[in-house]
C-alpha cells in the first residue's frame, strides 16, 4: 500500500500485483483529467514541463503523465521539457522554449522552488500572450499554492487538484488524535497513512489469506468508511478520487471551481483503467476564452522582433551596439558553459578498476621502469584517471559561485599541471573528484628512494617545475593549490613534473563541514605536516581538509624543500599528534643546521614564517632558485642519458654476478630434481625429452611404516617429531643408495621404495628390496630416540612382486608415479604385518625360496582387503658368508 503514485509503473498490476493504492492522486488520474479538458476544448496538443530530479521514490508527476499519455494514447504531446532548477536560475533562454504554436502548457508542482520556476519561466508574460497554463497539484489548491498565490492570480494559472471535502474538519480530527500541531503540507501524508492502515485492517477482517497477491485482489471494488470519510477502491485496487479545475480571480479571492471531474467505478480497460470521469462544467463562460486559440508567429518571436526594431531605431550607433552585443554574447557564452557543467561525470561514464599489482613486481622495477603502486584507478570513457572518493550523504545543490569555480578549474591547462577531469556526484552514495592519471611515480617515490641519486640537476628541475605550476595557479582565477606535497607532484614518462589535486581543498572543506560528504577512511596525520599552521586551526584532523590559500602553498613548498634537501620526512622520528599541536601552538619547525649559510636552506626557513604575510612571494622564490642553481645545466632527459651510460658500463659486472647466481640455482634445482625423481627420469626431463608412460612386467614395490607413531606425536613437540622423521628416513635413504632401487615417496610415517623401475635389472629387483627390508629392520634395532627414551623404533615392512604401470605426473612439480595391483598388494602386506616383521605373499615367497640364502617362515592365511584370504610368509634373514641379516 503506497501513499502517492507518481511513477506509472506502480499501477501495472502485472508487475506489482500486491499493491493497493490509497494515494489520493496518481499519474493515471491526472492524465484522464487532462484528456477530458482537451476533448472539451478541442485542444490538439499540449506542452509538458517537468523537473529533472527523479528517482524511483521521487518521480515527477508530469513525467508520469507524459509516460501514461504515450502508453494510453490519451492526447498529443507537442513538447516535453525537463528543467534543472540550478540552470534555470540564470538561464532565461529556457522560457523561450515554451513559446510554441501549442497554447496549452502543463507544469507540475514538484519543484523545490516552484515560485522561482514560475517567475523565471515568465508565466505572467505567457498568460498575456493567451497561453493557457495548468498547474498540477498533488494536494488541495490552498496548500499547493500557499507560497505562490500572487503568481497564480497574476498569471491566471488554472489549478488541477484533488477535491477533499471538509478539509478543516479532517485537520482538527487529526490534530486531536495526534495531540500536536501538524504542518498543513503534511496533513495529506498522515491522513493517507491512516487510510492505508485502516484499509489493511479492513482487508484482514474480510480475507483470511496471507498471500499478498490474493489479498490485493480481495480489496478490489471495496467500499468502507473511516473517520476521515468514505473510501472506494476500483477494480484495479486504486482509490477513486474526485478532481476539479480551479482558478483564482485575484490575490485576495478564494479559489473558484470551473470544472469538476467525478470518478465512478467502471469495467477495467487497457492500462488498468477501471473508472470513468463524469465532467460537470461550473463556469462555461470562463472556458470560452481558451477555445480555438491561435498563437501567431509575432507573439512567438516578439522579443526578436522588438530587438530588430530597436536595432533599426539606433542604426546610427550600429557599431557601438554590435560591440556591446558581442561582449554580451561572449559573457553569456561563458555563463552558459559554466552552467552546462562540462565537468560533471555521470556514473554510467565512470568505471573504477581494482588493480592486482604485486609488491614483488613493484620492488623489482628499476629507475627507468619505476611505476606507482595503485590499488585502483578510474576509467572515464577511455581516459585513465586517479580519484579521491568520498561518502555522499545528501544531494549537492551548487550555487552560482561554485559552478563558475568548477568551470574555471576545468579550463586550466598547463604543462606542469594534470588535467582536472571533473566530479561524479548525486549518483548513488559516492562523490568522486578525478584528475588525469600519471602512472610513472610521484616525487615522493623518487625523493625517499635512497637508490636514486638526486643531484643538483634533479633538484633544480623538480623545484623549477613545481614553481612553474604554482605560478600558473596563483595567477589564475583559482588562486591556490591547497594540497601541495610530494605526493601531489607527479613525474610523467617524459620526466616532467606535474601538480595534481589542485584547487579542490576549499570545496572539499565546505562540503564536509556542511555534511554533504564524508571521508571513507581516516586522513593520515602525515598529510597535515605540510599544511600551513594557520590553516590547521578549526579543522577536524583526520576527517577534513584545510582551505587553500596562496601563502599556505608557500609554507607547503618550504616543507617540500626540506624533504628534497635532506631526503627524509619532516619530524620523521616524532609523534605526529604532538607535532601537529606544537606546529600550531608553539611554531615548531624541523631542526636544521645552517652554519654554512646555505641559501637554499635560508629560503626554506623563510617559507616557514609563522606570519603568512611575511613569507616570500612566489616570484622572489623563482629568482632565488634561479640564482642558487645557476650552474646547473641540462635537463632531466640529459641526466637520465648519463645514468643509463653508467649503467651500461657496469652491465658486464652485473651479468657475471647474475650468471654465477643462475649456475648455483641450476645446480640446486638439479639436486632437488634427482631427489624427487629417479636419476634416469630426471636426466630425460632436463634434456627436454618426453617421458612416455609404460608397463613393466615385473617390479618389486615395498612399504615400510613406523609402528606406534601416534605415541611419539602425543609425547613430543612438532619440532622433535620432524627431526626424528628426518633422521630415520635419511637412515633408510643411506640403505637404498647401496642397492639398485630408489625411494618413491614418503607419506607421514610411511616410506615407499621400488626396484626394477624405471631401470629394469633382470629379476634382481625382488632380492634388492628383500635385502633393503632386512637392513632397514636391522638399523631400527639399535636406533635411540632422544626425545622419547621409553619408546623404541619398530617398523612393519611388506613388499610384493608383479607388473605395474609408471609415468611422470605434473608439470610444475613432477612426480614419477607407480600404478597397479602390485602397489596395492604391497601396501596390504605392510598394513597387515606385525611389528618388526617383513611380510610377503606366497607368490613372492616362492621366488625368494628359490635362493637358499633367504630364510622364510610360513605365517599362514591372512585376510587381505580386496584379495580375500592370502597365504603369507615372514622373511626372517639373509645368510651371507655365515653372516645373518
Amino acid at each position: 500500500m503506497i501513499r502517492a503514485v507518481t511513477n506509472p509503473i506502480i499501477s501495472d498490476q502485472d508487475l506489482y500485483p500486491t499493491v493497493v493504492q490509497f494515494g489520493r492522486t496518481s499519474a493515471l488520474d491526472f492524465t484522464y483529467a487532462i484528456k477530458s479538458l482537451t476533448d472539451y476544448l478541442n485542444i490538439t496538443s499540449v506542452v509538458l514541463v517537468s523537473s529533472t530530479e527523479s528517482s524511483f521514490d521521487h518521480y515527477s508527476i508530469v513525467a508520469g503523465i507524459e509516460q501514461t499519455a504515450k502508453q494510453q494514447r490519451s492526447f498529443s504531446i507537442e513538447k516535453f521539457i525537463e528543467i534543472d532548477e540550478n540552470v534555470l536560475r540564470e538561464n532565461k533562454i529556457i522560457a523561450e522554449e515554451l513559446r510554441t504554436a501549442t497554447s496549452t502548457i502543463i507544469i507540475g508542482d514538484d519543484f523545490n522552488d516552484l515560485g522561482m520556476v514560475l517567475r523565471n519561466l515568465e508565466m505572467i508574460s505567457l498568460s498575456d500572450d493567451h497561453y493557457m497554463i495548468i498547474l498540477i497539484c498533488n494536494q488541495i489548491s490552498e496548500i499547493c499554492t500557499s507560497s505562490i498565490k500572487h503568481i497564480v492570480a497574476d498569471a491566471s494559472i488554472i489549478i488541477l487538484a484533488p477535491i477533499i471535502e471538509q478539509y478543516k474538519v479532517m485537520v482538527d480530527k487529526l490534530s486531536e488524535r495526534l495531540n500536536f500541531t501538524i504542518k498543513e503540507e503534511e496533513i495529506e501524508m498522515y491522513v493517507t497513512m491512516y487510510d492505508a492502515c485502516y484499509g489493511f485492517c479492513f482487508g484482514t477482517r474480510h480475507s483470511s489469506t496471507v498471500n499478498g497477491k490474493k489479498f490485493a485482489q480481495s480489496m478490489r471494488n471495496q467500499h468502507f468508511t473511516d473517520i476521515f470519510g468514505n473510501i472506494t477502491l476500483d477494480g484495479a485496487g486504486k482509490r477513486l478520487q474526485n478532481y476539479a479545475f480551479q482558478w483564482l480571480p485575484s490575490r485576495n479571492d478564494e479559489f473558484q471551481r470551473v470544472m469538476t471531474l467525478s470518478m465512478i467505478e467502471a469495467q477495467c480497460t487497457h492500462g488498468n483503467k477501471c473508472f470513468d470521469l463524469e465532467m460537470q462544467i461550473t463556469n462555461d463562460e470562463f472556458w470560452n476564452k481558451y477555445r480555438n486559440i491561435t498563437i501567431t508567429r509575432c507573439i512567438k518571436c516578439k522579443k526578436s522582433f522588438l530587438s530588430t526594431i530597436a536595432m533599426v531605431v539606433i542604426s546610427c550607433a550600429i557599431v557601438v551596439v554590435l560591440c556591446l552585443i558581442g561582449f554580451y554574447l561572449y559573457r553569456k557564452k561563458k555563463h552558459m558553459e559554466a552552467y552546462r557543467m562540462m565537468w560533471k561525470i555521470s556514473k554510467e561514464d565512470l568505471k573504477v578498476i581494482e588493480t592486482k599489482r604485486s609488491k614483488e613486481h613493484a620492488i623489482s622495477d628499476n629507475l627507468s621502469h619505476k611505476r606507482r603502486q595503485l590499488d585502483s584507478y578510474a576509467l572515464v570513457g577511455t581516459l585513465k584517471a586517479e580519484f579521491m572518493c568520498f561518502k555522499q550523504y545528501k544531494r549537492i545543490p551548487w550555487n552560482k559561485a561554485q559552478l563558475k569555480f568548477l568551470y574555471e578549474l576545468k579550463s586550466l591547462n598547463h604543462n606542469n599541471l594534470t588535467n582536472f577531469i571533473g566530479i561524479c556526484y548525486n549518483d548513488l552514495d559516492r562523490f568522486y573528484v578525478l584528475h588525469t592519471l600519471i602512472e610513472r611515480a610521484s616525487l615522493e617515490d623518487f625523493i625517499y628512494d635512497q637508490q636514486f641519486n638526486v643531484d643538483d640537476t634533479f633538484k633544480c628541475a623538480f623545484i623549477r617545475d613545481i614553481l612553474k605550476g604554482l605560478q600558473y595557479l596563483h595567477k589564475s582565477s583559482i588562486g591556490y593549490h591547497g594540497l601541495l606535497s610530494l605526493k601531489t607532484c607527479m613525474i610523467d614518462t617524459n620526466w616532467v613534473l606535474k601538480l595534481t589535486n589542485f584547487g579542490i581543498s576549499t570545496m572539499l572543506n565546505e562540503l564536509i563541514d556542511q555534511n554533504y560528504i564524508r571521508t571513507i577512511e581516516l586522513i593520515p596525520q602525515q598529510f597535515y605536516i605540510t599544511v600551513a599552521p594557520e590553516l590547521l586551526n578549526g579543522i577536524q584532523i583526520g576527517w577534513n581538509f584545510p582551505k587553500g590559500t596562496a601563502v599556505g602553498d608557500i609554507y607547503s613548498f618550504g616543507m617540500m624543500l626540506y624533504s628534497i634537501i635532506f631526503r627524509i620526512k619532516p619530524f620523521d622520528r616524532l609523534s605526529l599528534k604532538e607535532v601537529l599541536h606544537n606546529v600550531v601552538q608553539k611554531s615548531l619547525r624541523p631542526q636544521i643546521d645552517n652554519d654554512n649559510g646555505d641559501p637554499l636552506i635560508t629560503l626554506m626557513c623563510q617559507c616557514w614564517n609563522s606570519v603568512p604575510e611575511e613569507r616570500p612571494k612566489l616570484e622572489n622564490i623563482r629568482q632565488t632558485i634561479g640564482t642558487i642553481f645557476s650552474n646547473s645545466k641540462g635537463n632531466l632527459v640529459d641526466q637520465m642519458i648519463k645514468m643509463n651510460e653508467k649503467y651500461a658500463q657496469d652491465l658486464e659486472h652485473i651479468v657475471a654476478e647474475r650468471t654465477s647466481l643462475l649456475v648455483e640455482a641450476q645446480e640446486q634445482t638439479d639436486r632437488l630434481l634427482c631427489e624427487m625423481l629417479p636419476p634416469s627420469i630426471a636426466a630425460q626431463l632436463k634434456a627436454g625429452e618426453t617421458i612416455i608412460p609404460r608397463n613393466y612386467e615385473s617390479v618389486t614395490v615395498g612399504f615400510c611404516q613406523i609402528v606406534e607413531f601416534m605415541y611419539l606425536m602425543e609425547h613430543c613437540t612438532p619440532e622433535q617429531v620432524i627431526s626424528f622423521l628426518n633422521e630415520a628416513f635419511m637412515t633408510f635413504d643411506e640403505v637404498i643408495k647401496c642397492h639398485d632401487a630408489y625411494k618413491v615417496e614418503t607419506t607421514g610415517e610411511t616410506y615407499m621404495m621400488a626396484s626394477g623401475v624405471p631401470r629394469e635389472n633382470g629379476g634382481r629387483h625382488i632380492f634388492e628390496i628383500a635385502e633393503i627390508a632386512l637392513k632397514i629392520r636391522e638399523k631400527t634395532f639399535a636406533y635411540k630416540v632422544t626425545a622419547a627414551p621409553n619408546w623404541h623404533l619398530r617398523v612393519r615392512i611388506g613388499f610384493h612382486c608383479g607388473p605395474i604401470a609408471a609415468g611422470v605426473i605434473g608439470l610444475r612439480s613432477p612426480r614419477y608415479c607407480l600404478f597397479g595391483d602390485t602397489v596395492n598388494f604391497a601396501s596390504r602386506m605392510q598394513s597387515n604385518c606385525e611389528a618388526n616383521q617383513i611380510q610377503v605373499a606366497e607368490s613372492t615367497a616362492k621366488i625368494l625360496m628359490e635362493n637358499s640364502k633367504y630364510n622364510l617362515t610360513k605365517r599362514g592365511v591372512v585376510h587381505v582387503k580386496g584379495k580375500g584370504d592370502v597365504n603369507t610368509y615372514w622373511l626372517n634373514e639373509l645368510i651371507l658368508n655365515k653372516q645373518q641379516y
